[in-house]
């Protein structure tokens, strides 16, 4: 996978709400870690299964993604906008249509062909703070 193009397939199995294919993107031994949780996901099956969680609260996620920066040592960072409608309780709160709006950074180091870890940047209390409103 070219460094160039790996933000267009990532965002798009995302907006297709395509676990297969977004672990597919992951080596065997891969890693996802939304920095704000700080629980990594250790391979394509855990990454797969937290995104279905994901989906499952959040049906309508859609990413946009805008600014990308592409190191040739084998590195992408792209921001991005996530906006979704929270439609299944997630773990203590009571879904109520609640929308998202959260903007956001994903960094992706890429071997070979395979993206070895993702790091992704989002803000907790924003993201709270909108789940409660």
């Amino acid at each position: 996978m070219k460094l160039h193009g790996v933000a267009d397939v990532l965002y798009g199995a995302y907006n297709r709400h395509d676990t297969a294919a977004v672990a597919e993107l992951y080596d065997g031994n891969g890693t996802h870690e939304d920095i704000a949780m700080g629980h990594p996901k250790v391979g394509r099956a855990a990454i797969a299964h937290g995104l279905q969680k994901f989906f499952g609260w959040f049906p309508d996620a859609h990413w946009v993604p805008h600014v990308q920066i592409v190191d040739p040592f084998g590195s992408v960072t792209i921001t991005y906008l996530l906006t979704a409608t929270l439609q299944a309780q997630m773990d203590r709160t009571i879904a109520r249509g609640q929308r998202i709006s959260l903007r956001g950074a994903h960094v992706l180091h890429v071997r070979g062909r395979l993206i070895h870890s993702s790091e992704d940047y989002w803000d907790a209390a924003t993201f709270q703070k909108q789940l409660n409103a």
